[in-house]
């Protein structure tokens, strides 16, 4: 056979063999790092510290923020994540920003506040956001409230009540106060208002509402508050 011939059927073999291998080239990439049990997809809403709202999504993979998109647009920032305590996190993300987490038991959902006062509900899985109602408050809740340092000794077991946008909130230590919500932005879930605890205090109060209704990111902050570290966050799960 002439030497041509021969490239030529060498080639049209390689590229039989590359047709019939097509099925098996993709190549699935693991993830490095702890396995922090957070892997996926999480969507939700974000207010800034001016009180403007966007969409949030990040891709979680080990103990690595791989992607964030903000509003629909990709940024350039990724981080790291480690757990504190039980479903309590921290972060850091390239940008020298830090962040405080607090989860569900079943992982699914986080509410997320960073040092700029950016406050956030996320939902793994979720891929929009549905629109809210006021009346989507009204019932039990179960969770976590933190405050301070958001150590064992300021995370503490929380349990609310709402209906016709009040909500009555009490912790294991016998804190307890209570939320009045006048406010709601009905395409993000953001509930915004007023609060006063058993403490005397009285303030602002902030909640974002995952996208299947069934998580509350909350905030409560005395009028002269200076940052988040004078707040209390709660995560509370439908109940």
């Amino acid at each position: 056979m002439p030497a041509h011939l021969k490239i030529v059927t060498l080639l049209l073999a390689l590229l039989a063999l590359a047709g019939c291998d097509t099925e098996t080239t993709v190549v699935e990439v693991g993830c490095t790092g702890p396995n922090l049990g957070l892997d996926g997809h999480w969507f939700g809403a974000m207010e800034d510290d001016t009180g403007a709202l966007f969409t949030l999504e990040w891709e979680i993979c080990g103990d690595r923020i791989v992607r964030e998109t903000i509003g629909g647009f990709s940024s350039t920032v990724g981080g790291r994540l480690w757990q504190t305590g039980p479903g309590t996190w921290r972060g850091t993300l390239s940008d020298g920003t830090s962040l405080r987490m607090l989860t569900d038991a079943g992982l699914q959902h986080l509410m997320m506040v960073n040092d700029y006062f950016e406050f956030a509900v996320l939902e793994r899985g979720a891929r929009g956001l549905p629109g809210w109602f006021l009346d989507d408050l009204d019932g039990h809740w179960r969770g976590r409230h933190a405050r301070l340092s958001w150590s064992s000794t300021h995370v503490q077991q929380a349990w609310g009540l709402c209906g016709a946008g009040r909500c009555d909130t009490t912790e294991a230590g016998g804190v307890s106060a209570t939320l009045w919500f006048d406010v709601l932005d009905a395409d993000y879930g953001m509930y915004r208002g007023e609060y006063l605890d058993s403490w005397g205090e009285d303030g602002i109060a902030g909640a974002l509402m995952s996208p299947d209704l069934l998580f509350l990111g909350t905030y409560t902050c005395p009028f002269d508050y200076l940052g988040p570290e004078d707040c209390t966050f709660g995560a509370l799960r439908f109940d």
